[in-house]
């Protein structure tokens, strides 16, 4: 029997062309609304409100994975730390109100229970107008408390909803993704060196 002969691929152009794009939205990033969302969150932990974070998907991730970077990477070394809760991670709890209420009520639901003056709400979505994330930035708002968004594309609902937004200006669900896992590692990076300089 004959063996195959591998095949190989050159990914190399394209990778180079999604690096590329990839270059080309850190460019495009408005500086002053990541700084700002900094200023709003260091006021947070200063005060010692919670922050709740949530998304779907792939943004639901990232969700989790600002609470590990604040709460472990930047709290370690600190005699207080974040205070990050992200309402994705409560499969049990998002699975009973998605099958007895509505999957639009997910987030908003565990807000009613949780928020208290002065917290903060991170909502991520890469189009911006995911209807649970939409409905739990109306209740939040409507609760006083300050709100901020992640978003993509064209910025959708939750730009115009959010009292703070950071919005990836780019039509690719992936770099926007990408782009709200390396702002949330910007800050991590930058909170961690400054609060443990203090």
């Amino acid at each position: 029997m004959q063996a195959r002969t591998a095949v190989m691929t050159n990914f190399s152009p394209g990778v180079s062309k999604y690096f590329g794009g990839l270059k080309a939205v850190i460019d495009e990033l408005d500086i002053d609304h990541v700084t700002g969302v900094m200023e709003r969150l260091l006021a947070a932990y200063r005060r010692r409100a919670s922050v709740y974070v949530f998304g779907n998907g792939g943004s639901a991730s990232t969700a989790s994975h600002f609470v590990n970077d604040f709460n472990k990477g930047v709290s370690e070394q600190l005699e207080a730390g974040f205070r990050f809760y992200c309402l994705n991670d409560n499969v049990p709890t998002l699975m009973a109100v998605a099958n007895d209420i509505s999957y639009d009520r997910i987030f908003a639901l565990q807000l009613k229970n949780y928020l208290q003056p002065g917290d903060v709400v991170i909502a991520i979505s890469g189009s911006g107008n995911s209807l649970n994330v939409i409905e739990a930035v109306r209740y939040a708002n409507q609760r006083g408390v300050e709100t901020i968004g992640l978003v993509g594309f064209d910025g959708g609902l939750l730009k115009e909803l959010a009292h703070h937004c950071i919005h990836v200006p780019v039509d690719d669900m992936q770099k926007v993704e990408d782009m709200h896992l390396v702002i949330n590692h910007v800050m991590m990076a930058l909170f961690k060196e400054h609060l443990e300089a203090e």
